[in-house]
């Protein structure tokens, strides 16, 4: 089968399908671009996670949460917390997840597809173009961007992604492998009442020591019945890949990253906690998101948070992203920079 490009519908939004005959992946341009599927087709194994409100048109707030379908999106030109940038005030998770992006090209040949999408910000002076490829009996979706600054100042930018996992992938079986240094936690209010860890502990990867005084190996995914939700960071990267491997299906995905541009990875859990709205316990995801930084919940504006990264006026910042599915394997000992996976013994 060669790759093909399947443009449709999904609850009223455009939808555009890059496949092969091993991988899928479905981007909603309208809708941030936001990628809401991603399956291995051989084994029929979907990646992200849907949340309880599902992919809706009828709620009027652009805030993030309320609407949230799960999937993958781009937060930028922030993370995290709502901040004030330079006087504008921009909600959860940046501007871009909430802009309609144009589909400015695509192309499909025999054994390479791939779409380009582009979006202009509207309280920062930022362009943003995205291609995604997918190439003929490769399992990995490669994912370049690029950012240009069209003012004529410096400015920050905390700029990252937020691929949530779940589907019949996530299960209590599986179990993340990185070659990092560090994992350290702040309490989301949110995970207040059923998060295991406090705020601000330290620990070597994969080890952090939760309210109980008992040391927890956060490698190790728990199943739903776990009832908890944290927020933790992982940095120190000797080498730039995550990767999440399940082990019963023997089946997994690994995210490859320049770990001089994302920095950190975001590890948001929420294995059945998460009381109140919007979960109301009914969530069970994870999220292994690359950034530039970490966010800062008390930080004033973005001038103050952790870790941003700056472009200058005119300067235009190029980064690319590899998603490798893989199978047949129980964990990653490593991956090199083209791609080969040596399996965990």
């Amino acid at each position: 089968m060669s790759c093909k490009i399947i443009e449709h519908k999904i609850e009223t939004f455009r939808a555009v399908t890059l496949s092969n005959d091993e991988t899928s992946i479905t981007i909603l341009p309208e809708k941030g671009a936001d990628i809401i599927s991603l399956r291995d087709i051989k084994t029929d194994t979907e990646f992200l996670w849907e949340s309880p409100q599902g992919l809706r048109r009828d709620t009027p707030s652009k805030t993030f949460i309320d609407n949230y379908e799960g999937g993958w999106q781009e937060c930028f030109p922030t993370g995290g917390p709502g901040v004030n940038y330079r006087g504008a005030q921009i909600g959860q998770h940046g501007e871009v997840h909430a802009l309609a992006w144009r589909v400015v090209d695509s192309a499909e040949g025999e054994n390479e597809v791939s779409v380009t999408l582009e979006v202009q910000t509207i309280k920062t002076p930022f362009t943003l173009r995205k291609k995604i490829t997918l190439r003929n009996h490769v399992n990995v979706v490669e994912i370049e961007e690029w950012i240009t600054n069209n003012s004529h100042e410096t400015l920050p930018i905390l700029w990252g992604q937020h691929p949530a996992l779940g589907g019949n992938f996530l299960d209590k079986n599986c179990k993340i492998d990185a070659i990092a240094k560090r994992v350290f936690s702040y309490t989301l209010p949110e995970n207040a009442e059923t998060g295991q860890f406090n705020q601000n502990v330290e620990g070597e990867w994969p080890y952090l020591v939760n309210k109980d005084g008992d040391t927890v190996d956060v490698s190790e995914v728990p199943g739903p019945e776990a009832k908890t939700a944290d927020m933790l960071f992982i940095d120190g990267f000797r080498e730039g890949w995550i990767s999440v491997t399940n082990r019963e299906r023997k089946v997994g995905l690994a995210f490859l990253f320049d770990p001089e541009v994302y920095k950190t990875v975001w590890f948001w859990q929420m294995y059945g906690g998460g009381t109140g709205y919007p979960w109301y316990s009914r969530a069970y995801t994870m999220a292994l998101e690359p950034f530039t930084g970490i966010p800062d919940p008390h930080a004033a504006d973005i001038d103050h948070v952790a870790g941003t990264r700056t472009i200058r006026g005119g300067e235009t910042l190029h980064n690319r992203l590899r998603v490798l599915l893989y199978r047949g394997i129980k964990g990653v000992g490593r991956i090199s920079a083209d791609g080969v996976i040596v399996p965990r013994i």
